[in-house]
């Protein structure tokens, strides 16, 4: 490792995010003050405000490190689709394997969900920022996404705003996370991990609306072992 002293701006702004994370993580952002975010990154706190100005940009540099990784990449890949009911199948797909299954693992992601629940049960903060850097960009393209399949008669009539029936589904695959995430999940379904994941899409996707015609034409066990075999989420077959 190199000397404190040594370290470019760059590589002692990541120093930084990473001396934090778990600091965080224990008190939550309000808990958290910016002398003890100096001490924990071992640095003063005029160097902390050189790098970070504010609580919340140095919130948002550690939303940013933890989500690197593959699943940020399919995350991208799927918003850059033109809006139908296949985007929105594939989209329940990838929220609904991502927290149930695990997938797109990396160093960081258990970090996230951490900071996610704090958060949660303490002032918000960090799941207010996430949800503005990635969350409501999904939200928007999962609306869109119902108005096409409306367009294309593949949805049927629904009271539930369109936007709401996106922050459910993303509700849903957070709850079923929280749930399977002990050693001896909270719940036992009665079903492996793939099957849960298969009948939570299918919950979630016939709640926005989606006729069952149309998701079983998008939503096939041929289309779906392909994902599954490019998203590598093979551990759990």
């Amino acid at each position: 490792m190199k000397n404190s002293a040594r370290l470019s701006s760059e590589e002692r702004r990541q120093a930084i995010v990473e001396a934090v994370k778990g600091l965080f993580a224990r008190k939550g952002f309000d808990g958290t003050t910016t002398r003890e975010l100096a001490e924990a990154a071992g640095v003063s706190e005029a160097l902390l405000y050189r790098h970070f100005p504010s609580k919340e940009s140095l919130y948002t540099a550690m939303l940013d490190d933890c989500a690197k990784g593959p699943g940020l990449i399919e995350y991208q890949r799927i918003l850059a689709l033109e809006p139908s009911a296949s985007t929105l199948v594939a989209m329940v797909h990838f929220l609904i394997s991502y927290f149930a299954l695990g997938a797109f693992e990396h160093a960081d992601k258990e970090a996230v969900n951490r900071l996610a629940v704090r958060s949660l049960l303490d002032d918000g903060e960090f799941v207010r920022v996430a949800h503005r850097k990635f969350t409501d960009a999904f939200i928007d393209k999962f609306d869109k996404c119902l108005e096409a399949a409306a367009k294309a008669g593949e949805l049927q009539e629904n009271t539930v705003r369109g936007d709401l029936r996106g922050w459910f589904a993303h509700h849903l695959g957070f709850g079923l996370m929280l749930h399977l995430h002990p050693r001896v999940p909270a719940v036992d379904y009665k079903a492996s991990r793939k099957a849960l994941v298969h009948h939570a899409v299918w919950f979630v996707l016939l709640g926005a609306g989606l006729k069952e015609k149309a998701i079983r034409r998008y939503y096939n066990p041929k289309a779906v072992a392909l994902w599954d075999d490019a998203a590598v989420l093979k551990r759990w077959k």
